[in-house]
């Protein structure tokens, strides 16, 4: 539909016609929505679901931050889909990833560096703050593992936590969509984070919701902020634009692809110099795709 409308942007009223809720993860949609600052309190419900905080860990107040921090001297930009503080003064990290992109990792750890390095001040000390990252990936970013949707990522040593003021959340939502469909009702994930998926999903499937459950979850106005009737042509075919010419999802794309060929010519016996003469990979990196490879010819 994107890249149709992308194509053809008069096809907009066809589809406002089939539809009647937005598209949630979007990025700018997504700001409107989990970034209103006229409705802190779903910002705060929707953190603490999905960072499954609770009790003395709880988020209370969460305000919200600029969310462009510019480069130095040839730095790149990190300009973050939200980003926040929590009464404590705990910086939060909110990102979407749209698609499969070999790059999202470093992107994360890039953006999650130049937060932390922005906490500290000319003749202040090294005590940082507790940072969350909550990243929210709309593709399956880990095909290899088809049955875990969510990924707690800490800083370990020998197996062990070695810093625990650093926690990455990564959530796979159409991955939940799937695990929560194959498995039986009896033994569903009853968590908060399950919930809040769940009313997400009923979003994209415009099914009703009860207010109840809004309350509980959001807000009784979240129904109404994502529907199609809120938003102008002019604000739809923006999304449209931005979420087909991002220069980061393209690089990554493009990555992707000379990974792949590289690893076409690896079963075909080419040389790893040949390869790296060809893709323009560092040879480091075929030597690893090789290794990759010839582990997986063996575990088959």
């Amino acid at each position: 539909m994107v890249k149709d409308v992308h194509e053809h942007p008069e096809h907009l009223a066809k589809y406002r016609k089939k539809y009647k809720n937005v598209y949630p993860f979007s990025d700018g949609i997504f700001k409107m929505l989990m970034a209103n600052e006229a409705k802190p309190q779903r910002t705060v419900k929707f953190l603490n679901a999905m960072l499954g905080l609770n009790g003395r860990k709880a988020i209370k107040t969460y305000t919200l931050g600029v969310p462009e921090n510019p480069g130095v001297l040839n730095d790149k930009t990190a300009i973050f889909d939200i980003y926040g503080t929590t009464q404590a003064g705990e910086p939060v990290l909110i990102e979407v990833q749209q698609t499969f992109n070999k790059l999202f990792v470093d992107r994360l750890i890039y953006y999650t560096g130049r937060v932390v390095s922005r906490t500290v001040k000319k003749s202040q000390d090294y005590k940082l703050p507790h940072i969350y990252v909550l990243s929210l990936l709309t593709e399956n970013q880990f095909p290899k593992e088809p049955n875990t949707y969510l990924h707690h990522v800490q800083i370990v040593r020998n197996q062990c936590i070695f810093y625990n003021k650093l926690d990455i959340y990564l959530v796979e939502i159409e991955k939940f969509f799937a695990i929560d469909k194959r498995t039986p009702p009896s033994k569903r994930e009853t968590t908060d984070r399950a919930e809040m998926l769940r009313l997400f999903r009923d979003v994209l499937e415009e099914n009703e919701i009860q207010e109840e459950k809004l309350k509980k979850l959001l807000d009784k106005d979240f129904m109404k902020d994502v529907s199609l009737v809120g938003y102008t042509d002019e604000t739809l075919l923006n999304e449209v634009d931005g979420m087909t010419n991002i220069i980061y999802e393209k690089q990554g794309s493009y990555l992707q692809a000379k990974e792949d060929d590289a690893l076409a010519m690896l079963a075909r016996n080419y040389s790893v110099d040949d390869i790296v003469a060809i893709t323009k990979l560092p040879k480091q990196e075929v030597v690893k795709l090789k290794r990759q490879a010839a582990k997986e010819l063996e575990m088959a």
